[in-house]
């Protein structure tokens, strides 16, 4: 009976909602189109403003280099000024040099290893009158990395260092774009990029803009296709939000149409059976569990959920409880793995955590990591002679001082025995030598009124840009063990 009745209401409901959307859904598609061109247009403007300006930001860069070259006097010297003048254009990303005058290709030379064609036998090709009106163009070389080529008017001074020639030519200065090139675009633009001989078309999900790649001749010899997500995709979630939360309201008042009905039907009772959950109260449905509709069926199921609540409620604190205690042995467990019970230092399980993020993040933000690898002398000495409580009292001794002696942001690690290592990030070689000198002489002077003498043999060593973990560790050990060979109680820095 109520579902006959919520039934009819659905129907009629559902009638002057399609009505409504299918007005609605006009107006939808209409505003989509005009989003979309909107953000094409305003994407493609963004893409030739970033590349207009690496273009401009370049050529600015050859002429701050032309201005302020200084050409010497003695032509002895031309062979260093040229390679000067070459490392620069190196430097700034090109990777090819070429001079040009009326009588064809008086110069060429590749900057680097990225020619993957024969860029000398295309300039060759180049009359000089095709590009005397232009500084910029692309070259297509059959491969999946475009190339283009910058023109300069070059004066005679700086074109006698290259050629011999004391006439004004052109300088050319071609860029073979790399896969850091386009990742640098992605980064600039927001979005992906790729080269492609043909343009290609955006889709709703994807807006996507196909720059015109022009030689000299104006041809097209390919296109850079930018690609990103489409920002208008959330105009269209905002209005489809705009249109279904009208829609709801719609709705919503032609149920209040019917809400006397269906409050005698239902909702009453609905309260009714709600209170009584939230009270625990089943006498307050039990008018309702002798009905055979549906309203019947859930004042049943809700007396039978009432009466297992208690039990529910007890199984439930009682795995919350269980719970608890598992999180705090996992703790324990954790401090147990992570500290050295007996001085108090961080373990192997640790290095073996935190050697690889700190030579990672070391070579990545190009930071300074430096370790020191500390070694009781005469350990087993003391061992033998006072026993291995006493020892254990003098690794307890050097560890307070090390602890007290390092950054809060370092790691001091016990490797084994009396061996301890001490990674230091974000410090260079001398700070490290400095921190191991501290350790030194603290040690030193904390066992002066000792029976026995304590002293401290150190190597140090930093992260060096060819280092393997391996090579950098093994290096720092070998800073030990000369430490131990040239007398002990000393630092050594490798």
């Amino acid at each position: 009976m109520i579902a006959q009745e919520l039934k009819k209401l659905a129907i009629i409901s559902m009638l002057l909602l399609i009505g409504f959307i299918i007005a609605m859904s006009f107006i939808l598609v209409y505003n989509l189109k005009v989003n979309f061109q909107q953000e094409l247009t305003s994407f493609g403007n963004s893409v030739d403003a970033i590349l207009d300006y690496d273009k401009t930001n370049l050529r600015k860069s050859v002429h701050r280099i032309l201005s302020h070259f200084l050409v010497p006097q003695d032509t002895a010297v031309y062979d260093i000024t040229r390679e000067e003048l070459k490392e620069l254009f190196k430097s700034l990303g090109f990777s090819f040099i070429a001079m040009l005058e009326q009588n064809g290709l008086l110069y060429y030379e590749a900057l680097n290893g990225d020619i993957i064609f024969d860029a000398q036998k295309y300039l060759s090709t180049l009359n000089i009158k095709t590009i005397d009106n232009i500084d910029y163009f692309f070259i297509n070389p059959s491969s999946s990395l475009p190339v283009d080529v910058f023109v300069f008017n070059l004066d005679e001074k700086i074109s006698k260092v290259f050629t011999n020639s004391s006439h004004n030519n052109f300088l050319i200065l071609g860029r073979v774009w790399k896969v850091s090139d386009f990742v640098e675009f992605e980064n600039m633009t927001g979005s992906s990029v790729a080269f492609s001989d043909k343009p290609l078309s955006s889709t709703f999900r994807y807006l996507v803009y196909s720059k015109e790649l022009r030689d000299e001749s104006g041809n097209i010899v390919g296109y850079a296709v930018f690609k990103r997500h489409a920002v208008f995709l959330s105009r269209y979630l905002l209005f489809s939000f705009l249109l279904l939360s009208m829609s709801v309201g719609f709705t919503l008042f032609v149920f209040l149409l019917f809400y006397n009905r269906l409050h005698k039907l239902a909702l009453s009772p609905f309260d009714d059976i709600i209170y009584a959950i939230d009270n625990h109260t089943p006498d307050t449905i039990e008018k309702y569990i002798y009905r055979n509709d549906e309203i019947g069926n859930l004042a049943r199921t809700v007396k039978n959920y009432l009466l297992q609540k208690e039990q529910i409620n007890l199984y439930l604190k009682e795995l919350e409880s269980k719970n608890v205690s598992l999180r705090t042995l996992n703790e324990q467990i954790r401090m147990m793995l992570e500290k050295d019970m007996l001085t108090g230092l961080l373990t192997r399980y640790v290095f073996n955590n935190q050697i690889e993020r700190l030579y990672v993040t070391s070579k990545a933000d190009k930071m300074p990591l430096s370790a020191i690898y500390i070694d009781a002398d005469n350990f087993k000495k003391i061992n033998d002679s006072f026993g291995h409580n006493t020892g254990d009292e003098v690794l307890k001794d050097i560890a307070d001082v090390i602890l007290k002696s390092i950054r809060t942001s370092d790691f001091p690690i016990r490797m084994g025995g009396e061996e301890i290592l001490v990674l230091l990030p974000e410090a260079d070689i001398n700070a490290a030598y400095s921190i191991a000198e501290r350790i030194r002489i603290r040690v030193e002077e904390r066992f002066r009124d000792k029976p026995y003498k304590v002293t401290v043999s150190l190597g140090v060593s930093q992260l060096k840009g060819e280092d393997s973990i391996e090579s950098f560790l093994k290096r720092c050990d070998e800073a030990l063990y000369i430490s131990k060979e040239n007398g002990k109680n000393r630092t050594t820095v490798l």
